[in-house]
């Protein structure tokens, strides 16, 4: 049970806090509903979520929906009862929702509470979208229909679950279920988002019907979320996975909460006037604040740049429109609660997904999620504010205490580290790796504070207190602590009241580096072939599963790659050359710990590519035959204010005596297409022999 001390604050309470022995994640997919026909008279309001304790220590349990209940208006909760699978016996797995009918429905009367999650058996072979009723506020629960069913549960190409179920009534009194569906790729659709109607209170259902839709056989609409606004149309919000939109949240209206338009049409982005938009695990709310008509809030897993870099406000924001079409400029205004989010943890369970409700008097909001708990799990956590205290949110003046500590740093998930760009637009932070992780328990936070405030400021460079407290997130008083101290050490500098890291750091830097035998070794070689090729050359090395940038040289002085930057090593081309040449055990390893999707079949095809091209290099007197790694087509900017530019890299994996990958040589460039005469003819040929000469030399050493 949850204690009774008050909520509003912006690190919340814990709701759920997973076992020591529950599986990963833990706990997380939290939604909430109002009992408007409770016959007590209080504010009830019941939740529940995934769960994985129930999976058991040895794994046998079926898993089930717990529900908990508040009857002060989500100010305190207790645990009330159980959704069980009494239809498959397989368990109640994933995505669970709850719906009160606001009117009968078949035989449902009034009051009747819907709950709707995926069944799914242990070994994931099907999808089961099923309908369970209660007509006790809860308390029990009767199996009513299943609404569709899909393939195996896991996302990727090729598989055909059905995910995601949402319930509403439309404007003409039947129950309709939302879900997102896999099961269309014949037709191109990777996913789509559909909805099928029942007339009778969900016993029986109508085909289905798309209502988003795109056949590149490619993006996967997803999560679909329903709100009902004051006017009588109807709000869908939703994210779309793919390269094309990278898992930005859209949104679309209804006159009727079944006609949503054209389902190619993607609808409305959830983005403020300068880019920044939420990205995946959508929920959406509308409360009666702001204008005569209301706001639309939205919450989403991250919020990021248009670079889909993260942004310092992600996790501690909602995004705001007064304007119920949802096609006008969003605004950010606090979250009620603060938190962590999936960049900055590393785990893909944090912030999947919110729910969002406003109080009975329609004054404040509550907001529920799954946070870090550790160990890689994620709890439950709920907080409560009021709305005024929401919109008085000021982005460039946030409280920098009471809630978890947050991060300046920008990571992106889906581009390489661009060339960098001569000037930075104002105010940007461009992080090379956020490698101050989220504390665990036994972890001395002090020193994770002082690296957070050495990172922000070798990425900002001169900077005041105050600056360096609201981008951190770290008290004022804590902040002037451990720059004194930092001074007194000689890693951080001051002057006319700004700090500034130290050369003592840059001397730090340069004996690491020194201390790898490629680094060493290569420069020559790698600036002998750009000015060769008259393109960006770079050398790679694995750490921690990132691909770090060791060195980085182009004939052209404002187009080199930060050297020390990083991204997923699973993600770039240099690092997928060098991981062809590493054991299979080792690339799991290093996909275990990811916090991204992957297709690891299509991946391992990658990897399995990059070591079979070989490439034949005709010279006068011989033939040499080499690996030529990995050609990709990936999107970049060398100027943030200018358009962007299709480039191309184009990686060797450098080995060491046992064969194994240790480096790798990328040549990023705009005019190495796969049929390019010079890539066959001059860029292959130089690479190919920089990297054998690479080999060579390590070898000897």
């Amino acid at each position: 049970m949850t204690d009774d001390e008050p909520t509003d604050d912006r690190d919340g309470r814990v709701l759920y806090s997973p076992p020591e022995w529950a599986p990963v994640p833990g706990a997380m997919y939290p939604r909430v509903a109002r009992l408007e026909h409770d016959e007590s008279g209080d504010p009830t309001l019941l939740a529940t979520f995934e769960c994985y304790e129930t999976a058991g220590k040895n794994g046998t349990d079926e898993p089930y929906f717990p529900v908990y209940r508040s009857t002060d208006d989500g100010r305190t909760w207790s645990r009330f009862a159980e959704i069980r699978d009494t239809q498959h016996g397989w368990g109640l797995r994933y995505q669970p929702t709850l719906f009160e009918a606001p009117q009968q429905l078949g035989p449902w009367e009034a009051g009747t509470v819907f709950a709707v999650g995926n069944s799914i058996p242990s070994d994931r072979s099907e999808t089961s979208i099923d309908l369970y009723a209660s007509e006790d506020g809860g308390r029990t629960w009767t199996y009513v229909s299943t609404v569709d069913t899909g393939g195996k549960a896991v996302p990727g190409r090729g598989e055909s679950p059905v995910w995601a179920p949402e319930l509403t009534v439309d404007a003409d009194g039947n129950l309709v279920c939302y879900f997102s569906d896999a099961r269309h790729s014949d037709d191109g659709y990777n996913r789509v988002i559909g909805h099928r109607v029942s007339t009778d209170g969900g016993q029986t259902w109508d085909s289905e019907t798309f209502d988003v839709a795109i056949a590149d056989d490619e993006s996967t609409p997803g999560m679909p979320t329903i709100t009902k606004l004051p006017t009588g149309r109807y709000l869908l919000a939703y994210f779309i996975g793919g390269r094309r939109y990278g898992g930005g949240v859209y949104v679309k209206t209804s006159p009727n909460g079944r006609d949503w338009g054209a389902p190619d049409d993607v609808g409305s982005p959830v983005r403020t006037d300068d880019g920044r938009q939420l990205i995946e695990g959508p929920y959406a709310t509308w409360v009666p604040y702001g204008d005569d008509d209301g706001t639309i809030l939205v919450a989403g897993k991250t919020l990021r740049d248009q670079n889909r870099n993260r942004v310092s406000e992600s996790g501690t924001v909602l995004l705001a429109s007064s304007d119920l079409s949802g096609t006008e400029t969003w605004e950010p205004v606090s979250a009620p609660l603060w938190y962590d989010d999936e960049l900055e943890t590393g785990h893909r369970s944090v912030g999947w997904t919110s729910a969002l409700l406003p109080s009975a008097d329609g004054t404040a909001l509550l907001h529920l999620t799954s946070t870090y708990d550790g160990h890689g799990k994620t709890e439950i956590r709920y907080a409560r504010a009021p709305l005024e205290s929401l919109f008085d949110y000021d982005s460039s003046d946030r409280a920098a205490e009471g809630a978890s500590q947050r991060r300046a740093g920008d990571r992106s998930s889906s581009s390489s580290p661009s060339p960098s760009p001569s000037q930075d637009p104002p105010g940007a932070v461009r992080r090379s790796r956020e490698s101050t992780q989220s504390a665990e328990s036994h972890h001395v936070k002090s020193i994770v504070k002082a690296f957070e405030l050495l990172e922000t400021l070798e990425q900002t460079g001169e900077i005041g207190v105050t600056e360096l407290s609201r981008q951190t997130g770290i008290a004022k008083s804590s902040v002037y602590k451990y720059l004194d101290t930092l001074r007194h050490l000689g890693y951080v500098t001051k002057s006319d009241g700004a700090y500034a890291p130290s050369l003592r750091l840059f001397h730090f830097g340069q004996r690491v580096v020194s201390r790898h035998e490629a680094y060493r070794i290569a420069q020559p070689e790698l600036d002998a072939l750009a000015e060769k090729t008259g393109e960006v050359v770079s050398l790679i090395v694995e750490e921690d599963g990132d691909a770090v940038y060791l060195y980085s040289t182009s004939p052209h002085d404002d187009r080199t790659i930060e050297e020390g930057s990083r991204m997923p090593i699973h993600a770039s081309t240099g690092g997928k050359a060098l991981l062809s040449y590493r054991s299979r055990e080792y690339v799991d390893d290093i996909l275990e710990n990811t916090v991204f999707d992957i297709d690891r079949q299509n991946f391992y095809a990658d990897l399995k590519q990059a070591r079979d091209n070989r490439v034949i290099i005709d010279r006068e007197t011989n033939t040499q035959q080499y690996n030529a790694g990995v050609l990709e087509k990936r999107w970049h900017s060398f100027d943030q204010q200018a358009e962007t530019n299709q480039l191309y890299r184009i990686a060797v994996p450098i080995r060491d005596a046992d064969d194994k990958g240790v480096a790798a040589i990328e040549v990023l460039g705009s005019e190495l297409q796969y049929d390019s005469r010079r890539l066959q003819e001059e860029i292959v040929p130089l690479l190919v022999s920089a990297g054998k000469s690479l080999e060579t030399e390590l070898l000897r050493t």
